[in-house]
């Protein structure tokens, strides 16, 4: 188990973990492998839970108080994942790094193929929308949202509108 921070001021956080918990000295002390004198030295800042001691304590806080079951947990040199208390995120894996050039040409053909022309057709015209967004300041987010499908009671509305004769 790692070095525990002696410097770091662990009375407060005893004492936030026990009225988080509702208990008294005794059960505090109990729940913990020690005796109510010694619970009682914790409050009084005359003593502080060992190292093995303030991870127990984490895992008793977690499920009322996750924040101060993490501040537990670090004042043993300890992470709530590192202590089995909650899982850690899966690992992402990092994207493969293609060459621009390569990605970019996958990108002119998708365009390409839905409009079954040859890509030399698309390239121009991509590359002077991507100007006109970049200069717009949009993301390609922004781009794909608004070239997206409208949503159903908007093209109900234009279908209705069209459908009437003109004044």
């Amino acid at each position: 188990m790692p070095a525990f921070l002696l410097n770091r001021p662990v009375t407060a956080l005893v004492g936030r973990a026990r009225q988080t918990l509702g208990m008294t000295q005794e059960k505090f002390g109990e729940a913990l492998g020690a005796s109510k004198r010694t619970a009682s030295r914790w409050d009084a800042g005359r003593g502080s839970p060992s190292p093995s001691m303030m991870c127990r304590l984490a895992a008793l806080v977690h499920p009322r108080d996750p924040s101060l079951a993490a501040e537990l947990a670090a004042s043993a040199s300890e992470t709530l994942e590192s202590l089995g208390i909650v899982q850690a995120p899966p690992a992402v894996p990092p994207a493969p790094a293609y060459p621009t050039s390569l990605v970019v040409d996958a990108v002119v053909c998708a365009a390409a193929d839905a409009l079954s022309v040859a890509p030399e057709t698309v390239r121009g015209a991509l590359l002077a929308a991507f100007r006109r967004a970049r200069e717009l300041r949009l993301s390609i987010d922004d781009v794909e949202k608004a070239l997206g499908p409208a949503p159903a009671e908007a093209v109900t509305a234009r279908r209705r509108s069209a459908a009437r004769p003109a004044p």
